[in-house]
C-alpha cells in the first residue's frame, strides 16, 4: 500500500476513535437532565415564555445523534388562560453522525406522541403565538484569537448547503390535538385525535403517508372525520415531486350542514416542480353532494397565480336535494342533469371559460367568457341555449345560503373588525398578488376604459315560476360605455324590447333603459306576482328612466325619468271601495248584484303617467273608463322612504264620488276610504239625487242604503 495512503488512513482511523470515545464519553458522563435550567432560560430569552420539564431528558451521540424528551409544555402569555400553549407527553428523534459530513441527514424512527396546542385570539384581536424575545443587552461580539467573529449569523448559502441525500425511517405522530379559538367572533376549531405516520423516505425512492382525524367546528356546528393518503416520489434533489396518488375522505355531519350529513371526496394526481414554482395536476376528481368536478391542467404560483386547464362538472339537482334531505321539484321531461366541460384560464390580468359545451335538464347550450383586466380592459360573453330551468338550482342555492347565514350579532361583530390578526399576518405573496387582481379587476379605473362584446341567444328560461322566452342580447362596450341593444324577450304572452345603456366612466355607474311592451296578459302578471288573478286585460308601457349605482339603496334615490302605462279590455277582479257595514244594510237581489259589480268589474281603459325625479315616482292623469264606474286618481310614492299617499277618486253612475286613500309603506300599503269625505259631502248629494228632496232622515248609512238600492233597481 502506498505510504501516503498508509498515512491518511492512520490518520482517519485516530479521528474515528477519537469520535466513537468522545460519544461514549459524552453518553456516559453528561446528563442532559442538569441543564434543563439553561434551556428553561434560553427558551424564556428567546420566547418570553417559560418551558417546563416534567419527564426526563436523554442524549445519544454515535452513531446517531439523537434526544429524547418525556413530557413538556410551554405556558400561554399573560390574559390568556392557564392552561398550557402547547405541550408534548413524549418527543424522539435521531441523526446519523457521519453522513452529515456528506451533506446527508439520515434520521431514525421520528415519534412525537400526546402534542396539544391550544391557538387563541383574545377580544382584543391579541394572540398566544407571537412571541415576544425578553429585552437584553446588545450582545459583544467575540473574540476567539484574532478573529473576530460577530454574532450576528452569516447568510446561508443555499447551493453549497444543499442537502445530498435526505433519509427518514420512518414518522409517527399520534394522539395530536389542536384548538383555534376566536374570543371575538365566539369561534372555536379543533382537530382530534391527529395521527400522521409515513414509510421510510429517501431521495429518489417512493415512500407513503397516512393522515387521519376528525376535525370539529362549534360555529357551524360540524364535525368531520378525515383521511388521508398521500402515495409520492421525490427526485434525488428534492426539486420534484411526483405524486402518483393523493386521496382524501370527509364525512362531516352536523345540525348547520345542508342536510344534516355528507360524503366528500377527492381523488388526485399530480406532479410538484419546486424549483420552477409550479403543479402539473394530471387528474383531480372531486365528489361531494352526488356531484363530480374533474380537473387537469397546470398551475404556477411563482409570482403571481397561473391556472390553464380542463374542467368537467356534472350534477344532477334530484340526487343533490334528495342527499340534503329535501323533495326536489320534478322536470318536465324527466331529465334533471348539468353536466359541463370548459377550457379554464386564469392567468395574470385575465379570466376565461373558453369552448364551453353542456346540458341542462338535456337540453343543449355552449358559450365562452372572458375578461381581460390589463390596459385595455375587455370583456367578452357568448351563451347559445335551448332551455334554461333555473328554479330548482336557486331553490338549492337558497338551501345552503339559509344554512350559511350568520347572526345579527356575527354581521355586528364583523363591520368591526378592522385590525384582524389573519389579515396582519397574511405574507403569501400570490394570495396578496390574486386579492390585487380581484380588487383591479373592478376598480372604477378599469371599468372606465372596458370595451365589451355580448351576444346571448336563449329561446326559453324559467326563473323564479317565470316563463321568458325569445330571448336575445346583443351588448357592445367602448371606453367605459356599455350598450346593450336589443334586450328583447317575450313574458307575460307580450314583447318587451327595450336599450340598455351603462356608463361606467365615473365613481359610480349611470345606466338608462329605453323599454316598450306590446300586450302582455294583466292576467297573468297578477297571478304569477301574487298568486291571486286581481285583473285581466292587455297592458302596454313606454318607459325611459335612468339611475346611478347598482345598489337597491342607491337606485331609489337617483331613479328619473317616465313612463306612461295603458290597460285596456279587462275586468278589475277584488275592489272593496265600500266602507265598513255598507253591504250589511243591503239584502238578497240587491246585495248580490252590488257584490258582484265590485267583486268583477269590467273595463275599457286604464292609464295613466309616472314622473319619477330621485326616486319620488308621482302620477297626476290616472284614468279609468267603465260601464258603471269611472275613476281618477293623484298622488305619489318614495322609494328611498318606502312610503305613498295616493288618492282616486271612484264613482257610480248617478252616484257621488267615493274618495279611496292609499298610504303607508309602499311595500305594504293600506287601503280605505275617506269617511269625512264620503259621508260629509257626499251624502247630501245621494239625498238630494237618490232620494224625496224632503226626506228628514239624518242617519247617513240609512242614507246611503237608499240611495244604493235606488242605483241598484
Amino acid at each position: 500500500m502506498n505510504p501516503i495512503a498508509k498515512i491518511i488512513l492512520a490518520v482517519a482511523g485516530t479521528l474515528v476513535a477519537l469520535l466513537v470515545i468522545a460519544a461514549i464519553s459524552l453518553t456516559t458522563l453528561v446528563d442532559p437532565n442538569d441543564y434543563k435550567q439553561e434551556i428553561t432560560d434560553a427558551v424564556y430569552d428567546a420566547t418570553g415564555r417559560e418551558l417546563t420539564f416534567k419527564g426526563d431528558m436523554s442524549l445519544t451521540f454515535f452513531p446517531w445523534f439523537g434526544v429524547s424528551l418525556g413530557e413538556v409544555s410551554m405556558n400561554n402569555p399573560e390574559g390568556f388562560p392557564d392552561e398550557p400553549f402547547a405541550s408534548v407527553a413524549q418527543a424522539k428523534a435521531s441523526v446519523k453522525v457521519m453522513p452529515l459530513f456528506l451533506r446527508k441527514i439520515e434520521f431514525s424512527d421520528v415519534v412525537l406522541k400526546g402534542l396539544t396546542l391550544n391557538l387563541i385570539e383574545n377580544k382584543k384581536s391579541e394572540n398566544n403565538w407571537t412571541f415576544v424575545p425578553q429585552k437584553s443587552a446588545p450582545e459583544k461580539s467575540k473574540r476567539r484569537g484574532s478573529i473576530i467573529e460577530s454574532s450576528k449569523p452569516k447568510a446561508a448559502k443555499t447551493e453549497s448547503m444543499a442537502l445530498a441525500a435526505l433519509l427518514i425511517e420512518s414518522l409517527s405522530i399520534t394522539d395530536t390535538n389542536v384548538t383555534y379559538e376566536n374570543q371575538r367572533e365566539g369561534k372555536k376549531y379543533s382537530i382530534k385525535d391527529l395521527s400522521l405516520t409515513s414509510s421510510a423516505f429517501r431521495a429518489g425512492e417512493a415512500f407513503t403517508l397516512n393522515i387521519n382525524g376528525t376535525a370539529v367546528s362549534q360555529k357551524p356546528a360540524i364535525e368531520s372525520p378525515f383521511q388521508l393518503t398521500l402515495n409520492a416520489k421525490p427526485s434525488e434533489d428534492f426539486n420534484i415531486i411526483d405524486v402518483t396518488n393523493i386521496d382524501i375522505t370527509l364525512e362531516p355531519k352536523g345540525k348547520d350542514l345542508p342536510g344534516g350529513q355528507a360524503s366528500i371526496h377527492l381523488n388526485s394526481a399530480l406532479t410538484a416542480q419546486l424549483k420552477n414554482q409550479s403543479i402539473i395536476v394530471h387528474k383531480s376528481e372531486l365528489s361531494a353532494y352526488e356531484t363530480k368536478l374533474n380537473l387537469h391542467g397546470q398551475v404556477s404560483y411563482s409570482n403571481e397565480l397561473d391556472v390553464q386547464g380542463h374542467m368537467d362538472l356534472k350534477a344532477d339537482y334530484r340526487k343533490i336535494a334528495k342527499a340534503l334531505g329535501v323533495s326536489p321539484p320534478q322536470p318536465a321531461n324527466d331529465n334533471s342533469e348539468l353536466i359541463l366541460s370548459m377550457q379554464l384560464k386564469i392567468v395574470p390580468d385575465n379570466i376565461a371559460l373558453e369552448d364551453i359545451q353542456g346540458s341542462l335538464s338535456g337540453y343543449p347550450l355552449d358559450g365562452d367568457f372572458q375578461y381581460y383586466f390589463g390596459s385595455t380592459p375587455q370583456l367578452r360573453l357568448r351563451l347559445n341555449a335551448e332551455q334554461l330551468d333555473l328554479d330548482p338550482y336557486i331553490a338549492l342555492a337558497k338551501l345552503f345560503q339559509e344554512n350559511e347565514k350568520p347572526s345579527k350579532e356575527t354581521n355586528k361583530k364583523a363591520k368591526k373588525r378592522t385590525n384582524s390578526s389573519a389579515i396582519k399576518a397574511r405574507n403569501n405573496n400570490v394570495e396578496l398578488q390574486a386579492e390585487k387582481n380581484i380588487a383591479k379587476s373592478v376598480a372604477p379605473e378599469t371599468l372606465a376604459k372596458l370595451n365589451a362584446n355580448i351576444d346571448v341567444a336563449i329561446n326559453k328560461m324559467v326563473v323564479n315560476n317565470l316563463t321568458i322566452s325569445d330571448i336575445k342580447v346583443l351588448g357592445e362596450g367602448k371606453n367605459g360605455v356599455v350598450t346593450i341593444n336589443p334586450l328583447r324577450f317575450r313574458i307575460f304572452d307580450g314583447d318587451v324590447n327595450s336599450t340598455v345603456k351603462t356608463d361606467l366612466r365615473g365613481a359610480l355607474p349611470v345606466s338608462s333603459i329605453k323599454l316598450t311592451t306590446d300586450k302582455m296578459n294583466l292576467a297573468n302578471i297578477t297571478k304569477t306576482l301574487t298568486g291571486t288573478e286581481y285583473a285581466s286585460g292587455k297592458l302596454f308601457v313606454n318607459a325611459s328612466l335612468s339611475a346611478y349605482g347598482v345598489t337597491q339603496e342607491t337606485v331609489s334615490t337617483t331613479l328619473n325619468g317616465k313612463a306612461t302605462f295603458n290597460a285596456t279590455e279587462g275586468i278589475l277582479r277584488g275592489l272593496n271601495i265600500l266602507p265598513p257595514g255598507a253591504l250589511d244594510l243591503l239584502d238578497g237581489s240587491l246585495r248580490k248584484k252590488v257584490e258582484s259589480s265590485l267583486t268583477a268589474q269590467p273595463y275599457q281603459v286604464i292609464r295613466g303617467t309616472l314622473f319619477a325625479k330621485n326616486g319620488r315616482i308621482s302620477n297626476n292623469d290616472f284614468i279609468m273608463k267603465a260601464d258603471e264606474l269611472n275613476a281618477k286618481g293623484s298622488g305619489f310614492a318614495n322609494l328611498a322612504s318606502d312610503s305613498i299617499h295616493y288618492k282616486a277618486d271612484l264613482k257610480f253612475d248617478d252616484v257621488p264620488v267615493i274618495p279611496v286613500v292609499i298610504n303607508g309603506r309602499l311595500s305594504k300599503p293600506s287601503y280605505g276610504v275617506d269617511m269625512k269625505r264620503f259621508l260629509g259631502s257626499s251624502v247630501e248629494d245621494i239625498t238630494k239625487q237618490l232620494l224625496d228632496k224632503d226626506s228628514k232622515d239624518e242617519n247617513p248609512l240609512k242614507q246611503l242604503e237608499k240611495g244604493l238600492k235606488n242605483l241598484f233597481k
